[in-house]
């Protein structure tokens, strides 16, 4: 009886988790209807004129490329009295360049990450960032826990999940306004340092070619006491 009872209970915790795990995905997909409700996200042209400013860095500006119908990508940035670009082509060959040249001084390339390794890296990260939550149908791992949170004052789904691949971290929390389904921000957890971290606030939404809805603002602020630490703001879309 005992062993009975036991299986009975493995079966029904069991049963609670895959519930939570299937409440997960269709916030995800009410989420993903609310951002691309046409489902262009994966064959998208993307090309915006972005300010970074952070603390150290506040005359930040960017160039984000980012094509999803070949896979190709650049990021073109200024650095210090340089320009640089980050590029990843539809072949998939990565290569930098500093002023327009293929920078061979070891100092410039360490000073402004010229390493074409990091490549992949910068592409991840933009593609998952600008493109949540679609771009979670690529880089979700698993769902973790779902809960109800208040974030930035409005109340959210809170979607605690683990990615495939880290950016900066494996572990997401994802924030969905319950009233509306629209992202509103996420937290990026690092569970070996709990002084550090990310909680990114996400503002005003804007609508870029193939009616792809995306926040215009990012606020970037420390997790651990939300201080301020940048903002990244698209400035314009720019089209051919």
């Amino acid at each position: 009886m005992k062993e009975t009872f036991l299986i009975i209970l493995a079966l029904f915790l069991v049963g609670c988790n895959q519930e939570k795990a299937l409440d997960g995905k269709l916030i995800l997909e009410n989420a993903i209807v609310k951002h691309d409700s046409l489902g262009n996200w994966n064959k998208i042209k993307l090309e915006l004129h972005i300010q970074e400013p952070r603390i150290s860095n506040p005359y930040r500006y960017s160039i984000l490329t980012l094509n999803n119908s070949n896979n190709s990508f650049k990021l073109k940035r200024n650095r210090d009295q340089y320009i640089s670009e980050h590029i990843i082509d539809s072949n998939g060959i990565s290569f930098t360049l500093l002023n327009g040249k293929t920078e061979v001084d070891s100092i410039l390339i360490k000073k402004y990450r010229l390493n074409p390794s990091r490549n992949i890296g910068y592409k991840n990260f933009y593609q998952l960032l600008y493109g949540l939550p679609m771009s979670l149908n690529n880089h979700l791992k698993e769902i973790i826990k779902i809960s109800e949170n208040v974030f930035n004052e409005e109340e959210c789904y809170k979607i605690e999940m683990e990615l495939k691949e880290p950016m900066i971290s494996k572990y997401w929390n994802l924030f969905v306004s319950k009233s509306d389904m629209e992202v509103k921000g996420i937290e990026i957890i690092l569970p070996d340092k709990p002084d550090g971290g990310e909680r990114i606030y996400f503002d005003r939404l804007m609508t870029v070619d193939g009616g792809i809805k995306i926040p215009r603002i990012r606020h970037w602020h420390e997790f651990k006491d939300d201080t301020y630490s940048g903002t990244d703001l698209i400035i314009k879309e720019l089209k051919e």
